[in-house]
């Protein structure tokens, strides 16, 4: 509504005052009913926001239980190699003082300890049982501490001796020696 239309329908001044104050008291009067529209707009965008949100919530605690999953799997190897290195430990430290033939004869011998520790059927025998039962009736696992070594031979020169370098034969002809190199 309009000042122009009330004053052409043959309204005073006066009188289109007072119509314009209670039409704008009316105004608002109903804004004030939706002062906190904004407000209220604000709240449904959160509202749809968290909704959209749980929609995902289904894939989120899928994830959540493959992680959970995951480091379980990861606590479970880490404490079965733990485990192994312990044995693997108890086992070199058992065979340290033991004399073998050679290194290749005791890496064997561990491995094959530690196969016998693994298995079911070797549970609650002792390691010296366990090596005893690998090694009964086989020669040249030990050192004999009975049998004499041989003597090394180191140099066979007599000292004082020099010996011509093998570069060349004395004897034989240049031209031939040459035929020969690679």
């Amino acid at each position: 509504m309009k000042r122009e239309e009330l004053t052409a329908a043959g309204l005073t001044d006066e009188q289109v005052e007072k119509v314009m104050k209670l039409n704008g008291d009316d105004i608002n009067r109903e804004k004030a009913k939706y002062s906190d529209y904004d407000d209220i707009k604000k709240q449904l965008e959160k509202a749809n926001a968290t909704i959209d949100g749980m929609k995902d919530y289904e894939d989120v605690k899928a994830k959540v239980t493959q992680y959970q999953q995951e480091a379980e799997n990861a606590k479970k190897e880490a404490a079965a190699k733990v485990q192994q290195l312990e044995l693997q430990a108890k086992i070199k430290d058992f065979t340290g003082n033991k004399k073998f033939v050679n290194d290749l004869t005791r890496d064997a011998i561990n491995a094959q300890l530690e196969k016998a520790l693994n298995d079911d059927a070797n549970k609650g025998k002792s390691l010296d049982d366990l090596l005893k039962a690998l090694t009964d009736g086989k020669a040249d696992i030990f050192k004999d501490e009975n049998t004499p070594t041989p003597p090394t031979v180191t140099n066979m020169a007599a000292a004082g001796v020099q010996t011509a370098p093998a570069t060349q034969p004395a004897a034989a002809p240049k031209a031939s020696w040459n035929r020969f190199k690679c």
